[in-house]
């Protein structure tokens, strides 16, 4: 196996030696290289048939959404270099609404938080047609013929990683409300991927995008809010939200969805913050 290079090499040799890192994930980070351009350096052991689904993914929601308020990142090239892979994609401008909440206060900073739901539960208005319940990065994902049979399968799945979160008891699936149609899930809209004055882009569709019932993205957007998760956001915002979940008529489920997507990021072993979350949620 070809030995993979460190990001200081690869950014060297592709002469961006010193660009600032404006962010990361856990499959990726990102540097700013200048221009309307940035480099995505998919973390070692990433594979670039996984890029080139999320490039796939990413020209879809494009051509599918085009009245959307918010935009999404467009891939311009994907390459391999030092064992590594790297993407070219076109900068997306605007601050993350992690940092807006720094200073944002009073009215501007309601209408901040209900924008941001908002964003979320337009997600789903987004005309992606997959024939599969499940994940759509796949291996390792799972992929199945109904909504009720994926749940039981993912949380299966994340049973078998094991590890510090391992004795929690999780969420059984039939707790969780069925749905009848599979619409794009992006389930992983938090602040920090989300660009906002009012929200003008969401970000980092990957790994966790999946055809699944669409109020997954309102209730995990709801749930990103809470202390241990956003800590940034202040107990009236979490009471705004779960004040728009009640508008919305989307409140009776919540308590039951935030268990299944905690025994679902159980996995996240490396990310303290969302390990005690978990154990508080499942705890409970």
């Amino acid at each position: 196996m070809q030995n993979q290079w460190s990001d200081e090499q690869v950014l060297s040799h592709l002469r961006w030696g010193g660009v600032p890192l404006i962010g990361e994930g856990s499959d990726a980070r990102v540097f700013d290289i200048g221009g309307d351009r940035v480099l995505r350096l998919v973390r070692p052991g990433g594979q670039a048939g996984a890029q080139r689904t999320r490039a796939e993914l990413l020209q879809k929601i494009s051509a599918a959404h085009t009245a959307a308020a918010f935009r999404t990142p467009k891939v311009i090239d994907i390459f391999n270099v030092g064992g590594r892979v790297a993407v070219i994609e076109e900068r997306l401008t605007g601050i993350t609404l992690t940092e807006t909440l720094k200073t944002t206060q009073g009215r501007s900073r309601d209408r901040l938080v209900c924008s941001y739901l908002d964003a979320a539960a337009s997600i789903g208005d987004i005309q992606i047609h997959m024939p599969f319940w499940g994940d759509i990065f796949v291996p390792p994902g799972i992929r199945s013929t109904t909504y009720s049979e994926y749940l039981i399968e993912k949380l299966r799945s994340v049973q078998l990683v094991g590890g510090p979160l391992a004795e929690l008891v999780m969420v059984e699936p039939g707790e969780m409300p069925d749905c009848s149609t599979p619409s794009l899930v992006h389930f992983d809209i938090f602040p920090d991927n989300v660009l906002a004055g009012s929200v003008s882009a969401i970000i980092d569709f990957g790994p966790s995008s999946r055809m699944a019932d669409r109020r997954l993205d309102v209730w995990s957007a709801v749930a990103y809010l809470d202390h241990e998760l956003s800590p940034l956001a202040s107990e009236d915002d979490r009471g705004l939200a779960l004040e728009w979940l009640r508008s919305e008529g989307l409140d009776s489920d919540y308590l039951s969805a935030k268990r299944w997507i905690a025994s679902c990021w159980c996995f996240a072993h490396d990310d303290p913050a969302v390990r005690s979350w978990c154990r508080r949620v499942l705890s409970a």
